[in-house]
């Protein structure tokens, strides 16, 4: 039986983890934390990430998870909504607003199921254990204690800090990024009580946007420059009146509804955004999937997406060498699974970023932000233009490839 260790239980190592189990692997998660909850987790499952579940036989698990379906994408200019675009709903699938920890935790216990599947929370890797050239296992620690698992390969799914990315010598070229968000919480209105949209605000040098999240609460994220926090920025903006700041770009009624719970802001809790990709993915027994090999842009919450697409890639290359007579996982199969993702990785990152470049452009004070309101202003309440709008969002909701669990 081959034996294979997932190091990281987000989404990427969740559900590589039950996937390998499935077929027969031992498998061993392990999580630095003891608990699936986060300050900040991405809460928005796009019809691809959706569909991802699905294939795992996961639909009836998922029903019992928090979540909210998306129902529009509202665009306020102005304080002004000028255009609403309509979730749409194909075979089935629309967008999802997630408890993203409840998700993970009931993937894990619905894992702790099968014989052949065992859960390591509150270790921390410090050590790869290497034979030769190639990895073998890791030292992991918890407090006091230390403990060595050996493998026939690890699958780093430890997030965009890897540190498994570190001790491999595996490093990320960067992508261009402008901005960095801070995230704030605050009640909904009950306005938004049965209607769930996400709504995007603009004025000159103001973006962000908000939605209300499965715990009824609004997830607020604020763009700002990137990396101002680096020069003292952050003790600045953390002293600046967010609920005004927010209410000039909101109409009435919302303003009202912010400055009223203006005490029951939480935040702002910094997301230091880093978009790149591994040149390489991985060395002899090792691989690194996730936002351990690529991490994302918030926008459209790509990381868990990409991550449940990164586990069914890897299963299908693992599903023929469950019986193979060779101990570890050969470097073809880890580079393969690396040369059929990255494509899809490689377009979708280029699709955030030129949508935060456009969003930069249209938000700068004089003709781009006057030219661009008074084009939504014409225009957004035209189906063509609203069409338009989920036409370049295609690859962002839908992939770019096809992605099919073969087993």
């Amino acid at each position: 039986m081959k034996h294979i260790v997932v190091v990281g239980a987000g989404p990427a190592g969740v559900a590589t983890a039950l996937l390998l189990a499935r077929q027969g692997m031992k498998v061993t998660l392990l999580e630095k934390e003891v608990a699936f909850e986060r300050v900040f987790r991405g809460e928005g499952l796009m019809p691809a990430g959706l569909d991802a579940l699905y294939q795992m036989g996961l639909k009836e698990t998922f029903r019992k998870v928090a979540s909210r379906r998306l129902d529009s994408w509202d665009f306020y200019v102005g304080g002004q909504r000028r255009m609403r675009v309509t979730e749409p709903e194909n075979e089935g699938l629309a967008t999802q607003i997630i408890d993203q920890g409840g998700l993970l935790r009931t993937m894990v216990d619905r894992a702790k199921k099968l014989p052949n599947f065992e859960f390591l929370a509150g270790w921390q890797v410090s050590e790869l254990l290497r034979q030769e050239d190639a990895v073998i296992g890791v030292r992991a620690n918890r407090g006091g204690e230390q403990k060595d698992v050996s493998a026939d390969c690890i699958i780093a799914c430890d997030g965009r800090y890897s540190r498994l990315r570190q001790l491999a010598g595996l490093s990320i070229t960067q992508a261009k990024s402008q901005f960095d968000v801070l995230w704030f919480k605050l009640p909904a209105p009950p306005s938004l009580a049965e209607e769930t949209p996400f709504v995007a605000c603009l004025q000159p040098d103001r973006q962000f946007a908000f939605y209300p999240s499965w715990d009824g609460r609004l997830q607020i994220g604020w763009i700002v420059e990137k990396s101002a926090h680096k020069r003292g920025g952050l003790a600045r903006l953390k002293e600046k009146d967010w609920i005004e700041e927010f209410s000039l770009a909101l109409p009435p009624e919302l303003a009202s509804h912010f400055r009223a719970h203006k005490d029951e802001l939480e935040g702002p809790i910094y997301l230091d955004v880093q978009v790149g990709c591994c040149e390489q993915w991985s060395i002899p027994g090792l691989l690194l999937i996730g936002d351990a090999a690529h991490p994302m842009a918030p926008n459209r919450a790509q990381g868990i997406n990409m991550a449940l697409r990164d586990a069914i890639v890897v299963a299908n290359h693992f599903s023929a060498l469950k019986d193979a007579k060779e101990e570890q996982i050969s470097t073809d199969v880890l580079s393969a699974i690396q040369a059929e993702r990255a494509p899809e990785i490689e377009a979708v990152q280029k699709m955030q970023l030129a949508e935060w470049q456009k969003v930069e452009f249209i938000s700068r004070p004089g003709l781009p932000y006057f030219g661009f309101k008074a084009i939504a202003t014409l225009f957004g309440r035209f189906k063509f233009a609203q069409n338009i709008w989920l036409h370049e969002q295609q690859g962002l909701r839908e992939g770019v490839l096809s992605v099919d669990l073969k087993t």
